[in-house]
């Protein structure tokens, strides 16, 4: 799957009013519910979780990308959330509203690759960013990655 068509794909949530990073990463994640490519929602929580205690990555500018590769997603999936206010992540509790949640399984290597690349070089445009903390809908959110 492209990038384009992973943010296409991907659903979008907008303002979402949480207080604590594991808050914020099981509601995006919550979004994935029912999504046919995740075998075990629940479990890939757990391994997003597992991830993020041990190397959280943070790319500043207030954006997160937990992320799993697993055995419990069928193929590279995202889901993406932006809080209604800054949320602390990581051991420094960085200020973080935007949050770009996606699974990848085990023997996908170049699409994990490409996927965080992708995301870094949209998301290190600050006038782009600024945009996607302003916006007001899902569908204008997604337009602004491609």
């Amino acid at each position: 799957m492209t990038f384009p068509q992973l943010c296409t794909a991907a659903p979008v949530a907008l303002d979402i009013p949480t207080a604590t990073e594991n808050d914020a990463i099981t509601a995006t994640a919550g979004l994935l519910t029912g999504w046919p490519d995740i075998v075990d929602t629940a479990g890939f929580l757990s391994a997003v979780l597992e991830r993020q205690q041990i190397n959280p990555p943070l790319l500043g500018n207030g954006i997160a990308l937990p992320h799993a590769r697993t055995p419990l997603v069928r193929e590279v999936v995202m889901a993406i959330l932006r809080t209604r206010e800054p949320v602390p992540f990581g051991p420094q509790g960085s200020p973080v509203r935007l949050i770009f949640l996606y699974g990848i399984p085990p023997h996908h290597v170049s699409e994990h690759l490409a996927t965080t690349a992708a995301l870094a070089r949209r998301l290190r445009d600050a006038d782009r960013v600024r945009a996607l903390l302003e916006t007001t809908d899902a569908d204008s959110f997604r337009q602004l990655l491609l």
